[in-house]
C-alpha cells in the first residue's frame, strides 16, 4: 500500500515540476522592452508625418479656396465688363479651371495620405497598448514564479 502512495506522490511531484518549467518565460523582458521602445519611436515618427501631412492638406485647401474665389471674382468682372474680350477670358478661365482641378486632386491625395497616416497611428497605438498589457502580464507572472521558486528553495533548505 505504501508503494502505491509513493508512486502517486512521485507522479504528482513530477507533474508540478513540469508545470513550473512550462510556466517559465521564454521571452526575456529585455527584448520586450526593446520592442516597446521601437514601437514608441515608430509611433512618434508617424505622429510627425501626420502633422506634416495635415499642414500640407490645410495649405492646399486654402490655396484651392483662394483660386476658387479668384475665379468667381473674374467671372463677376467678366459679366460687368461685357463680352468684348470673350476669347481672352475663356482661355484664362480654362487655365484657372485646370488649376482648380489640379489643386482638387492634390487636396484629395493629401487627404487620403492624412487618413492613411491617422489609421496607421491608431493601429500603432492599439498595438503598443496590447504590447504594454502583455509585458505587464508577463512581468507579473515572472515575479510570481520567482516567489514560488524562492519559497520552494526555502522549503528545500529546511
Amino acid at each position: 500500500m505504501t508503494l502505491q502512495w509513493a508512486a502517486v506522490a512521485s507522479f504528482l511531484y513530477a507533474e508540478i515540476g513540469l508545470i513550473l518549467i512550462l510556466c517559465l518565460p521564454f521571452i526575456p523582458p529585455q527584448s520586450v522592452l526593446r520592442r516597446l521602445v521601437t514601437l514608441i519611436t515608430q509611433l512618434a515618427k508617424e505622429l510627425g508625418i501626420k502633422g506634416v501631412l495635415k499642414i500640407q492638406a490645410d495649405s492646399n485647401n486654402d490655396a484651392a479656396k483662394k483660386y476658387m474665389e479668384e475665379n468667381e471674382k473674374l467671372k463677376q468682372a467678366l459679366e460687368k465688363t461685357g463680352k468684348g474680350d470673350e476669347q481672352m477670358t475663356d482661355a484664362e478661365n480654362k487655365k484657372l479651371m485646370e488649376n482648380v482641378e489640379k489643386l482638387k486632386t492634390e487636396l484629395k491625395k493629401t487627404s487620403d495620405a492624412l487618413s492613411k497616416a491617422h489609421n496607421e497611428v491608431t493601429s500603432m497605438k492599439k498595438q503598443s497598448e496590447s504590447l504594454s498589457k502583455e509585458y505587464d502580464r508577463l512581468l507579473k507572472e515572472h515575479t510570481q514564479l520567482q516567489e514560488i521558486l524562492a519559497k520552494s528553495e526555502k522549503k528545500k533548505d529546511l
